[in-house]
């Protein structure tokens, strides 16, 4: 069936006028009158009669016309549906991350989304938590792997615990123990990475009253344990950002034991863009069984 004649039909019944209803199609009040006509020749009957103020509905009509009107409404969910799969193959997904999670878990995740998706161009930034929290506010990045991001509104979608550590100098006198008591980092030196701003470091001393005696800052978390190792001061850090390095260094996990929570954050998932949503079920499906 004809998707214009079904248009200039349901048009010109609504509009009662095949004037009107030519302004809205683009079209002249012949053309829709002719598109009308050929309706009415291929189904055998007569679907409006003319009159000299406009047109209305037959008995048939009446009939027919909300199935008429059922099937554009259909014909316009397909093409919706056709942009969304479309869209939903290509464009670009960016994404905030910290570095722990960029080191064990996305490769993997991106190695594979990209194999079934290959038109989706996948980019990353590995950034702070106050970073990461700028860039989704203001949509510089579609996403956060990270720990929760302030906006209560967000969708969260927590994926595994992390539990906080000591860095600490070899020769320090608790390297030898089981767990670094959190109190004592009220007497000691600290080194903290994020320039001296690390959001889950500053929340974990914070939940003990404790105000760091930052000595050091730096960039990375890399550069931080190097300097541990040369007995400048001690790093607190969530344990994934170590798991890959090799350093002179005791890693404890705290004592009483704290954790964070990692997840994946973003304003909303139900109004993403289409690569953005598919990456974000197909990430979510799969790192639970990394990060294991």
């Amino acid at each position: 069936m004809d998707i214009l004649k079904c248009k200039a039909f349901v048009t010109a019944a609504n509009e009662g006028s095949f004037t009107a209803a030519g302004k809205i199609m683009g079209y002249t009040p012949s053309g829709i009158s002719q598109l009308v006509a050929a309706m009415e020749k291929e189904f055998g009957f007569s679907l409006l009669v003319r009159k000299s103020n406009g047109v209305v509905l037959t008995i048939q009509g009446e009939y027919i016309y909300p199935l008429i009107q059922e099937y554009i409404e259909k014909e316009a969910a397909i093409y919706e549906a056709a942009t969304q799969l479309s869209g939903m193959y290509k464009g670009n997904v960016m994404i905030a991350t910290y570095a722990s999670v960029a080191a064990h878990a996305l490769p993997t995740i991106i190695k594979e989304f990209t194999d079934l998706h290959p038109s989706i161009n996948i980019q990353i930034e590995e950034a702070t938590k106050n970073r990461i929290e700028k860039m989704v506010t203001t949509g510089k990045a579609d996403l956060s792997f990270s720990t929760r991001l302030s906006n209560p509104s967000f969708e969260w979608i927590p994926f595994a615990t992390d539990r906080m550590v000591a860095v600490l100098p070899k020769d320090h006198p608790d390297a030898g123990g089981d767990s670094y008591p959190i109190e004592k980092c009220r007497k000691e030196d600290i080194i903290m990475p994020s320039e001296g701003d690390d959001a889950d470091v500053r929340e974990v001393l914070k939940k003990h009253g404790i105000v760091p005696n930052i000595r050091l800052t730096t960039l990375e978390n890399f550069t931080a344990i190097n300097m541990v190792s040369k007995g400048l001061g001690i790093g607190i850090m969530n344990e994934g950002i170590t798991r890959y390095w090799q350093t002179d260094t005791a890693i404890l996990p705290l004592d009483p034991p704290t954790s964070i929570e990692l997840g994946i954050c973003l304003p909303s998932l139900e109004t993403a863009a289409p690569a953005v949503r598919e990456f974000v079920n197909f990430a979510a499906s799969r790192i639970k069984d990394i990060c294991s």
